[in-house]
């Protein structure tokens, strides 16, 4: 995601600074309180770390990555972060059979409860139900994830939502990003969770998308620790657990530091 068009064109719309290097790496100015930082998500090719105008953190995003860092200055600050990432097929025999046995058996009786399911865009409103759904997790769970304006001013989005008995009971949001697309955020409800909801719009969201030539869905960190339950979930649609590289900091100051240690 932090490599296609996108990504910039959405920073840049909600009021980041984001600009390009000569490398072709893309560079968000971020600010800690009054210090100025710079941001590399995901460079596809090792950046020119010289010739940065600043301090600045670079997000690895595999251990190609941090292979080619070893040694640049850079000082590695964060640990690898572990994603689920599924592959999206065609045949729809072949992407099921890949699915867990009680994942399995969930889509069959999330199935048979007569949920109603409708996807659509996200609409452009600050106000939609599901961004307060969100709000409120956030609050509730103690953690803080990208603002809604992000969500909003993404061009590509598709929100698929489970009704029951006429209420909406459990979402999810993908943002897309050919050929890959990306889980964003999702609720459930408790209802939602009794009729595994959240199992059949996944997979219809599986088979929607592959429709429409995306090969890579993206659902989002795991911690084998913190979530086992959510590992299980996106592990038994299919996906497998990819780990990102490191994420670097790199200053003039630091770098004979950074190149001791590399």
């Amino acid at each position: 995601m932090h490599r296609h068009p996108h990504y910039a064109t959405t920073l840049a719309q909600i009021g980041a600074g984001v600009s390009r290097r000569p490398d072709g790496a893309l560079v968000v100015t971020r600010r800690l309180g009054p210090m100025r930082i710079l941001w590399l998500p995901d460079p596809a090719v090792l950046p020119e770390l010289r010739p940065l105008p600043g301090p600045a953190l670079i997000s690895a995003g595999d251990a190609a990555m941090d292979a080619a860092l070893m040694g640049s200055g850079a000082i590695r600050v964060m640990t690898p972060q572990s994603r689920a990432v599924l592959a999206l097929l065609q045949d729809e025999g072949r992407q099921r059979a890949g699915l867990a046995q009680k994942w399995r058996n969930r889509l069959n009786r999330a199935d048979k409860a007569g949920l109603r399911l409708r996807h659509g865009p996200l609409p452009r409103n600050p106000q939609h139900w599901l961004l307060a759904a969100e709000a409120a997790q956030q609050r509730a769970r103690s953690y803080r994830a990208l603002p809604p304006a992000f969500a909003l001013n993404w061009p590509e989005t598709r929100l698929f939502t489970a009704t029951w008995n006429g209420e909406a009971i459990a979402a999810m949001l993908f943002l897309l990003h050919a050929p890959g697309a990306s889980y964003h955020i999702g609720w459930s409800g408790e209802a939602g969770r009794r009729l595994s909801a959240h199992t059949m719009l996944l997979w219809t969201a599986m088979r929607w998308l592959a429709a429409r030539g995306i090969t890579r869905l993206d659902l989002g960190p795991v911690d084998r620790d913190r979530a086992p339950g959510l590992l299980r979930f996106k592990l038994g649609s299919g996906a497998h657990v990819m780990d990102t590289g490191h994420t670097w900091f790199h200053s003039r100051f630091s770098a004979p530091l950074g190149r001791c240690l590399g």
